[in-house]
């Protein structure tokens, strides 16, 4: 593929180990192919050097080197003074180890931390992905910026000195740009976090549909294949009444935060949360083909996800929680339920019951699936995961036994 310079992510990778260098380097290329560049620095001085270039995109070192004698809280505070949080993205990947190391570096300002003795394949896939996402995002807006100003120049024929003028005022109102963005996010956070607490989430998918009078406020009640979640915290009960309230509601809002936008990402509509359960739908009320592949797979994914989160958790907290989920796949009434005052979007019927009960069976760090969503798949779809049939249960209000599968992922 034949790729600008401008198109390409520049990654300088500060490792002391070849060895931890190759890992990096081939699973980076793995994901990203020719949208990245690596350089590779082994010396820690030599790394410095190339980091006051600022010819970079993304920072991945280590914090650890063998010619250095200060500690690794030491070695990351040199690293940030000559990145910058604000102006080089920094991802630590260190086999240094210390409860207090990855809090201290996220105050710091780096954007991930990695364990080099607790690698997950999928879990820096993921991580990585998002982190990408924004770096190429911010690549994109300079490289459109650049070319404002060429055209600009060429149009009005502008001189050197000028334009270098024009530059530097369009890089400060950037940073204005760039500071009211961000102020928004942390606004929308601060939203996501009240409407959590509140019980007054509006998913944006209903929202969209409201907005293009596809869906109405008064819609009746109608029968329509879906695929519905619920997933729960093993023992939360007994676990919250050894926390402090405050405890509980941060714990929660992280929870509910991780979990949301992993649904959000493959479509799904979170219907509600109860407790410390969520109950969410996949192909309602805008319909998809492919929500029971949407709906796996968002199912699998939040279980990888939790489990990055339970490290933090087990520092923070004291403990490290589990989930059950459990899913299943059919045919549900969908509407709007509730009063004048308020309106619930929800399913109900037998769908929606075995869902529930799926989730009440599985067991920890599992993905309990029925034989509606199991047996619909797409075959190449469904090749991607491991299946291990389990024993028939019984559904509440519906006759005979009731076939139930497991799933994993393959690696």
């Amino acid at each position: 593929m034949d790729l600008e310079k401008e198109e390409i992510v520049r990654v300088l990778v500060l490792e002391p180990q070849k060895k931890s260098y190759d890992t990096i380097s081939q699973l980076l290329v793995e994901w990203f192919g020719d949208y990245i560049e690596l350089v590779w620095r082994s010396v820690f001085e030599n790394g410095a050097e190339e980091i006051k270039k600022a010819e970079y995109d993304l920072l991945i070192t280590e914090i650890q080197f063998p010619e250095l004698e200060d500690s690794s809280e030491s070695v990351l505070e040199t690293i940030m003074d000559l990145a910058g949080p604000s102006e080089l993205p920094v991802v630590v990947f260190t086999k240094a180890e210390g409860k207090q190391l990855p809090i201290h570096a996220f105050q710091l300002g780096i954007n991930e931390y990695f364990s080099k003795r607790r690698l997950k394949k999928n879990v820096l896939e993921h991580r990585f992905r998002n982190l990408f996402r924004e770096v190429y995002r911010k690549k994109v807006v300079s490289i459109q910026m650049d070319d404002s100003l060429k055209r600009f120049q060429d149009l009005y024929g502008m001189n050197q000195s000028e334009i270098q003028d024009l530059n530097t005022m369009v890089k400060k109102f950037k940073k204005e740009l760039e500071k009211e963005y961000e102020e928004k996010l942390n606004l929308e956070t601060e939203k996501k976090k009240m409407q959590n607490v509140f019980g007054m989430y509006v998913d944006p998918i209903i929202v969209e549909s409201l907005m293009n009078n596809t869906l109405s406020l008064d819609q009746k009640g109608k029968e329509q294949e879906v695929s519905v979640l619920f997933s729960d915290i093993r023992g939360y009960t007994t676990l919250s009444e050894k926390m402090k309230p405050e405890q509980v509601i941060s714990f929660l809002n992280e929870y509910f935060t991780a979990m949301t936008e992993v649904i959000l990402g493959y479509g799904g509509m979170i219907d509600k949360y109860i407790g410390d359960s969520i109950m969410c739908l996949f192909g309602a009320p805008v319909f998809q083909e492919d929500h029971r592949q949407n709906a796996l797979d968002c199912a699998v994914e939040m279980v990888q996800v939790f489990e990055l989160w339970q490290p933090k958790w087990q520092q923070i907290y004291g403990f490290t929680p589990e989930i059950g989920i459990g899913l299943a796949s059919g045919k549900a009434i969908v509407g709007n339920v509730g009063s004048f005052q308020k309106l619930s979007y929800t399913a109900v019927g037998d769908t929606v019951n075995m869902a529930s009960r799926l989730e009440s069976i599985a067991k920890p760090m599992h993905v309990y699936v029925s034989e509606g969503l199991y047996n619909f798949l797409p075959e190449d779809y469904a090749n991607k995961y491991r299946y291990e049939e389990l024993e028939p249960v019984k559904i509440k209000g519906k006759e005979g036994l009731h076939r139930i599968l497991s799933v994993k992922p393959l690696a």
